[in-house]
């Protein structure tokens, strides 16, 4: 009997801890993916609805930043471009800044054309200016003054290039802008801080959350967490059958014990309970275990950095283990309950049986 529950407290402990560590493991690197998503993507971004670019006159910065819980509001000037050096030429999605200098390229529009950060390139804009030969298309000559490594979870390469070197290719005027771009103090608001400018501004703008900019990614990540949790739970209840086994044997042994109970008053369901109280304090004993096994294990990998990674290809060291008190908890909590149901059926089973056969028996 005790090795059986030794095999079970084992069985368990370590199946709790591996989940811990896995769940530890991909809520590291699931904060490092949303740190950088919040790096790169806008919290909010307000674009005209069915209209054309805001101006000055629309008042529309000095409304966002009235607005509670925005920390930051910038201007815009979106559009697609041709990017030529020499006899290449390559399509480029770019976006005007305040406080950009120069051109700077996504690896993924740089690679075509050959270009290194010093570069002169043109940009050829889709807009047009009228000329006494006619219309002719609004061009650019920049220097690229460096190159961006692809941002996360954005759909497309953008460039970056001076504010009022977009607005003047793509014909907005001195104090056009295609949209604002605002930055909340607390990111995971988005959607309260999107109903509040949209209860200042009005149905003339359209609103995306950054969680709604990146959709795939988040819903990805979402989905990530939830499979990784449901196949390595598998160990648990592979454990917990272990602990039913032990449960059954300890029914099995104690029946004489049982029946002595029964004699003496004590309900079937008293019995029932007794039975299930033994296994399921196995249970709980190997899940503690499991836990500050895998607590300690993964505060141990992050601080020593034992797991390293290429830094150039994931922008890292070494993999980053971070532990959530609630992810913790529900791998607790679920170990306890299929502990103890596991062992409803080993108690009821001893429970069951006639008090007589069990003293006969014993």
């Amino acid at each position: 009997m005790g090795v059986v529950a030794l095999a079970a407290f084992c069985g368990l402990a370590l199946g709790v801890a591996a989940l811990v560590v896995s769940l530890a493991l991909l809520a590291g690197f699931q904060t490092h993916v949303r740190s950088r998503l919040l790096a790169e993507t806008p919290h909010l971004l307000v674009t005209p609805a069915g209209r054309g670019p805001f101006h000055d006159a629309d008042r529309i910065g000095g409304k966002l930043a009235a607005v509670p819980g925005v920390v930051s509001v910038s201007p815009v000037a979106r559009g697609r471009v041709w990017v030529s050096m020499g006899r290449d030429a390559a399509p480029a999605e770019v976006v005007g800044r305040e406080r950009t200098k120069g051109l700077v390229l996504d690896v993924a529009q740089a690679r075509p054309l050959g270009v290194v950060p010093g570069d002169t390139v043109t940009l050829v804009s889709s807009r047009a200016r009228l000329s006494p030969l006619g219309p002719v298309p609004i061009v650019s000559t920049l220097r690229i003054t460096a190159l961006a490594p692809s941002s996360t979870g954005r759909r497309a390469a953008e460039a970056s290039l001076p504010l009022d070197e977009a607005r003047r290719l793509f014909a907005l005027g001195s104090d056009g802008a295609t949209g604002y771009e605002v930055f909340l103090k607390d990111p995971s608001k988005a959607k309260a801080g999107a109903a509040a400018v949209a209860a200042a501004l009005g149905p003339s703008v359209t609103l995306t959350t950054w969680e709604e900019q990146n959709r795939a990614l988040v819903l990805a990540l979402r989905l990530e967490r939830f499979v990784l949790f449901a196949a390595v739970f598998l160990i648990v209840i592979v454990a917990g059958l272990n602990l039913a086994a032990t449960s059954a044997v300890l029914a099995a042994t104690r029946a004489g014990d049982a029946a002595v109970l029964s004699v003496l008053g004590a309900s079937p369901r008293t019995v029932e309970n007794v039975f299930r109280a033994a296994g399921g304090c196995v249970g709980m004993a190997g899940t503690l275990a499991g836990v500050l096994l895998g607590v300690a294990a993964s505060i141990l990998l992050e601080r020593l950095g034992l797991v390293p990674l290429p830094a150039q290809l994931y922008g890292m060291s070494h993999a980053p283990f971070r532990v959530d008190p609630l992810d913790v908890g529900v791998v607790a909590a679920l170990s306890i309950l299929w502990a103890f149901v596991v062992a409803t059926v080993p108690a009821r089973a001893a429970a069951r049986q006639p008090a007589v056969e069990a003293l006969r028996g014993a």
